[in-house]
């Protein structure tokens, strides 16, 4: 029987291999260090590997020292109510995709705020003043840190004509 560590640890090795494959491919500058741009992606594609290999041997053990009886009813166990939580993984989805087109006309302030708020309440926070404050003070503090600290350019939109 297929569980979900399985069919995870086969995930992130397949996701490993694609990104160790991609980071491989990537050129260095002559202006990169010796550690290089493809350092990090390197580090990141063999950590996924590896730890996708630990699932898959995990799951092999579990399995070869469970009986069939145990096997089945972990096997039932572990995919009860996925079905509902990949929907609602598919509608935080849903609100990141439609944050994309909204960044462009309001920019990213008001649109990190929006997303935040929304969030917020999709995932069970009651509408009160507290998501209110964390979608606009978590949005100015993304702000600061990318645009005013690490000098990252992001959509402007209707804060252009206010200069931010």
């Amino acid at each position: 029987m297929i569980t979900r560590d399985a069919v995870g640890g086969l995930a992130a090795i397949g996701l490993g291999a694609c990104y160790l494959y991609f980071a491989s491919q990537m050129r260095a500058s002559s202006l990169a260090d010796s550690f290089g741009p493809q350092g990090m992606p390197l580090v990141y594609g063999w950590l996924m590997l590896g730890l996708g290999v630990v699932l898959v041997l995990q799951w092999l053990v579990a399995t070869s020292r469970s009986s069939s009886e145990t096997r089945q009813a972990a096997h039932a166990d572990a995919w009860r109510g996925q079905g509902r939580k990949i929907l609602r993984a598919g509608g935080l989805f849903g609100l990141a995709a439609a944050y994309l087109p909204i960044v462009q006309t309001l920019g990213y302030l008001p649109s990190m705020a929006l997303l935040t708020f929304a969030v917020a309440l999709y995932l069970g926070a009651p509408l009160t003043w507290r998501p209110v404050a964390i979608g606009i003070g978590g949005a100015i503090v993304l702000w600061l840190i990318f645009v005013q600290l690490l000098g990252v350019p992001m959509p402007r939109g209707i804060l252009s004509a206010f200069g931010l």
